[in-house]
């Protein structure tokens, strides 16, 4: 028989426990067996399908997912509209890069700003327009130099796009008095300063440099269609080419767009194309001869 205290085996006709003293009778072994709390119940794994753990798996992810969105969205609150400004400043607007290749020159613009070819001017043989708005963009048209006009150098040259700077100026409602630009630098713009041997011409142009390239501008107020409007007229010369740029904002708000117009004049590059090109053509020396009359 089986000790109901200590559980040894004990023999049939013991009286008491020989390890624990423990009395042995039928009784008490009965009573010992009753009392016993059954075996508990064995309950076997019940078999899942696959789409249950697909499931679970799938839910598991998708919280995930929402923790990770609301962890960026915090940051993006706390830390994120500072480091977007910061890297702003830091770094500027980015820019776009435009390049023509009949004439093989280039020039970089902000990308909030719109770039289009424009119908060709009289004698013009490319053109095209960098607008910010409908009342605050750049015009760059290319011209040929008459070799003519290129034989008297730099000096002469300048004489030329003078006449036509003031042709420009008066059709603008401006004037070509020798007036004080209304625009002058400011600390933090991109206008290029006047080379070193600046010529300023007693009653227009400021000379400077453009890169490798000889430049001469002007700025000046006229009228367009009633609006008082602040102009900007760039020339820049090019071995045969001179470019013609001209920027305009209303008044008040030129100076706002001014250190753009100045990125982008600092930014026109020459390069050499593939073919000689001409010196002039019939329309450019038409219009040339034009101008001059």
């Amino acid at each position: 028989m089986i000790c109901p205290e200590c559980g040894s085996y004990q023999p049939e006709r013991a009286k008491f426990c020989g390890i624990c003293g423990t009395p042995l009778s039928q009784e008490s072994l009965v009573e010992s067996f009753l009392s016993e709390s059954p075996e508990p119940e064995l309950v076997l794994p019940r078999h899942r399908s696959p789409w249950f753990y697909l499931a679970v798996l799938a839910l598991v992810l998708a919280s995930l997912a929402v923790l990770t969105g609301a962890g960026y969205v915090v940051y993006r609150i706390a830390w994120g509209g500072k480091g977007q400004e910061e890297s702003r400043e830091e770094g500027g607007e980015a820019a776009l890069q435009y390049r023509d290749e009949k004439t093989g020159y280039s020039l970089s613009y902000p990308d909030t700003w719109t770039l289009s070819e424009q119908p060709l001017a009289s004698g013009a043989i490319s053109s095209l327009r960098i607008s910010l708005s409908s009342r605050k963009f750049l015009d760059v048209q290319v011209y040929y130099i008459d070799p003519v006009v290129s034989v008297g150098g730099l000096e002469a040259i300048k004489e030329y796009l003078e006449a036509v700077a003031g042709e420009r100026i008066l059709a603008l409602g401006g004037k070509t008095g020798g007036t004080e630009p209304s625009g002058t630098q400011e600390s933090g713009e991109s206008e290029p300063a006047p080379a070193d041997n600046a010529e300023e011409s007693a009653e227009l142009f400021t000379y400077t440099r453009i890169g490798n390239m000889p430049a001469f501008y002007v700025e000046c107020d006229g009228n367009v269609l009633g609006e008082e409007t602040t102009f900007v007229l760039c020339f820049i010369v090019a071995d045969d080419y001179y470019f013609q740029c001209e920027g305009r904002a209303p008044k008040d708000e030129y100076r706002g767009v001014r250190p753009q117009f100045w990125s982008i004049f600092g930014s026109l590059r020459r390069e050499a194309v593939g073919e000689e090109v001409p010196y002039s053509t019939p329309q450019a020396m038409e219009s040339v001869t034009q101008r001059l009359v």
